[in-house]
């Protein structure tokens, strides 16, 4: 059957399937609790979700996107999109799909925040438009800092610097020597709404809130994190890491597991204890708490920041595809794969020789 088209009425019918797809996806991003509520927040009028069914009707695969105008068609993301790609049955399927968009004859496709290949959401897309007359351009993307997570912290912290051993150790004793410090994990239930408005209310009062760039500051973003948090809450895998001093909450995490891995999603401290280095305190009892829940793995989300990397060498790499086709489709190709990545590399080379600001590292 052709690939037919579903708006969010119809594809919070049939998110029980999907869920069913997406389980073996293996990330949070690719489910109808995260996928809806961004929808909600950002493309109630352009998303679509583009699904493929066999012959009796069942869910063979199914990929929401934006239809951005002229012709194109991009991928429901932006700046709060960790992973985008579709959900399959299997890899049959996933090929069958991609087969069928690329015939749809979309001037520009765009596929953004692609994650590693292993279940070919890079290569399967790019072999079927690449087939089907589109000139493909692949980027590199940030790559985001993750770890397998061993039988402890002691163990983990044995194989990081001695330095970090050294500040773990002495920045929670000397935070616990304020008051009574404690780590809460929040899964759900009747504190939810509380502890996310603290939540919140914590990011926006640091530098995040000074720069216009925190949660509460967009009704948009509210509703993303409050309508996921619901959602996640709802399937059992969410986890607010509330850490509190004296009741009060000094550093805090928006995360969640997934198929044996812990994910951030977002983290927050009180900045007027930046001294105490709540967060490195927080980073180290959220691990603790993964590896005693028997998380297989751990993922940092993000680039990679100084603070995530402090904690691991091992990256997981992400990829974006873009595509055009019909008559011009060169001319936007050479400038995306060619002209671009020059102007940007003769741009980072002239920074680095601007006196007196060094190599960059």
């Amino acid at each position: 059957m052709p690939l037919s088209r579903c708006d969010l009425a119809e594809f919070d019918r049939i998110a029980p399937e999907w869920d069913r797809l997406a389980a073996s996806g293996g990330s949070p991003f690719l489910t109808s609790a995260w996928l809806a509520s961004w929808w909600r927040a950002f493309a109630a009028e352009e998303g679509v979700a583009l699904v493929l069914r066999a012959e009796d009707g069942a869910l063979l695969a199914g990929g929401c996107f934006l239809e951005a105008g002229r012709g194109a068609l991009r991928a429901a993301t932006n700046a709060h999109t960790n992973d985008w790609g579709i959900v399959a049955r299997d890899r049959e399927s996933r090929q069958r799909f991609w087969a069928e968009l690329a015939g749809l004859g979309h001037r520009k496709v765009g596929l953004e925040q692609l994650p590693d290949d292993e279940a070919g959401q890079v290569s399967a897309p790019r072999r079927a438009l690449s087939s089907a007359g589109y000139w493909v351009a692949e980027e590199s993307l940030e790559a985001s800092p993750w770890m397998e997570l061993p039988g402890s912290l002691e163990e983990l912290l044995a194989g990081r610097s001695r330095n970090l051993r050294s500040q773990v150790g002495r920045r929670r004793r000397k935070l616990a020597g304020e008051g009574d410090l404690s780590l809460r994990v929040v899964e759900g239930g009747p504190t939810l709404g509380a502890d996310l408005d603290a939540f919140f209310a914590l990011e926006a009062a640091g530098w995040k809130g000074g720069e216009g760039t925190a949660i509460a500051a967009d009704p948009a973003l509210l509703d993303l994190y409050r309508g996921f948090a619901k959602a996640a809450a709802a399937g059992g895998w969410l986890r607010l890491y509330m850490l509190e001093l004296n009741q009060s909450l000094v550093a805090a995490d928006y995360g969640c597991v997934f198929d044996g891995c812990g994910y951030l999603i977002k983290t927050a401290f009180d900045e007027d204890l930046a001294q105490f280095a709540p967060g490195l305190v927080l980073r180290a009892g959220v691990l603790e708490s993964s590896i005693g829940e028997g998380l297989a793995s751990y993922d940092f989300l993000g680039g990679p920041d100084e603070y995530k990397l402090r904690w691991t060498d091992r990256l997981r790499e992400r990829a974006a595809l873009y595509a055009w086709g019909g008559r011009g489709a060169a001319l936007p190709y050479t400038w995306r794969s060619r002209v671009r990545p020059g102007l940007k590399q003769a741009r980072d080379l002239a920074r680095n020789r601007i006196p007196g600001r060094g190599r960059r590292r």
